[in-house]
């Protein structure tokens, strides 16, 4: 009883597919990524082709199983659903593809999903060459920790000799003159350098330290710093901003 029920709905739902179908005379479906222009005949035999197929099914499930649901695939709303959706527009509503295959996708996703990639690994090829470039310039920079160099050297040491001089006293007492006299007789005699000792011992044979003060030493040692930039062809500094230099700091504030 139940199958002739069932045989009858089948046969009535039938009859109805052709008041489902576009009234269009042709229709662009897409099948199989491809378009193809129908009539609406072809459609209607189409859709009944189709149809009765899943009533077959059904019906072969019911036979097997009485207590299944038959209706499931023989439902009009449920088949309808599952028609393709005819026009353009099926073509634009396809879900996002998740394989970067260009022949898995259309070509519009396929070219999308290349374009992103193809940003992902510009930005991993970028920070790859920026990462190498630091390595390279990190490694042809030279050591902070090595040895000094004669211009190292050099560098310091001014700047010590100036900085003592800078906060020697305005009023030194005897000890404090023979103590910075001292000083520099014996750093001609250990400079590491061995020939910029010699120069250095033979200028204060010519001239002289002068203790007397803190603006006089000052002014001494500027004067002598400033024979030796003469030799070495470098440009000489005004001594009369030594202590703006050394002691207090530029007059616009910079260095404060």
């Amino acid at each position: 009883m139940r199958l002739n029920f069932t045989t009858f709905t089948i046969i009535r739902q039938s009859f109805k597919i052709s008041g489902d179908l576009p009234a269009a005379s042709s229709l662009f479906v897409l099948r199989e990524r491809h378009y193809f222009q129908y009539t609406q005949q072809e459609l209607f035999e189409d859709a009944a082709r189709r149809y009765v197929q899943r009533a077959q099914r059904s019906i072969l499930r019911f036979l097997r199983d009485p207590h299944s649901k038959i209706m499931s695939d023989t439902d009009p709303s449920s088949f309808r659903r599952q028609q393709p959706e005819h026009g353009f527009a099926s073509h634009r509503q396809q879900a996002n593809p998740d394989s970067n295959c260009r022949t898995c996708n259309d070509f519009k996703s396929w070219s999308k999903q290349q374009r992103i990639m193809s940003n992902v690994q510009s930005s991993k090829d970028k920070h790859t060459t920026a990462t190498e470039k630091l390595t390279v310039n990190a490694a042809e920079l030279p050591r902070d920790d090595c040895p000094l160099d004669k211009v190292s050297l050099g560098i310091s040491t001014w700047g010590l000799l100036h900085t003592m001089a800078a906060f020697y006293s305005e009023n030194p007492t005897d000890n404090e003159k023979r103590d910075m006299k001292s000083f520099f007789e014996v750093l001609s005699r250990l400079y590491p350098c061995e020939f910029c000792a010699k120069d250095f011992r033979t200028d204060l044979a010519v001239n002289p330290i002068n203790v007397n003060s803190q603006k006089e030493l000052s002014s001494w040692l500027c004067m002598f710093h400033n024979r030796v930039n003469d030799k070495l062809g470098k440009p000489l500094f005004d001594c009369n901003k030594v202590n703006e230099r050394w002691r207090d700091g530029w007059l616009d504030g910079s260095c404060d």
